[in-house]
């Protein structure tokens, strides 16, 4: 493969994670009532992947969204369950994928049951 056509294979594949993180934001609205307007103002200027890797900048502390998807018990809709999914790899460094690995493993949640 070209550079030219890895570079679009990672832009389509960053849109595609980026249209993921506004569907996880609307389905958690409605079933949650759930409306992280920051994060969709995050994911509005930067994208999916520079909104996640915004977030995962931050250490191991996790978010105010990340401890409302706890509590609601609703992780797999979390910024860090898409990081891990295999599809996404690319998109993500090593040191992302372990914080976000990290954060769900520390809260219980099975990254096993991570597909895609």
């Amino acid at each position: 493969m070209t550079p030219a056509a890895d570079d679009g294979k990672r832009t389509a594949l960053a849109q595609e994670f980026t249209d993921e993180m506004y569907a996880a934001y609307r389905h958690l609205a409605k079933t949650i009532n759930y409306r992280a307007k920051q994060f969709l103002e995050m994911v509005t200027m930067h994208g999916g992947v520079g909104a996640a890797q915004i977030l995962l900048q931050r250490g191991r502390g996790t978010s105010d969204g990340f401890a409302r998807l706890w509590e609601a018990r609703m992780l797999q809709w979390s910024v860090e369950a898409s990081v891990l999914k295999n599809k996404y790899e690319d998109l993500f460094t090593d040191e992302e994928r372990d914080t976000a690995r990290q954060r769900l493993e520390a809260h219980g949640f099975d990254v096993g049951s991570l597909v895609g």
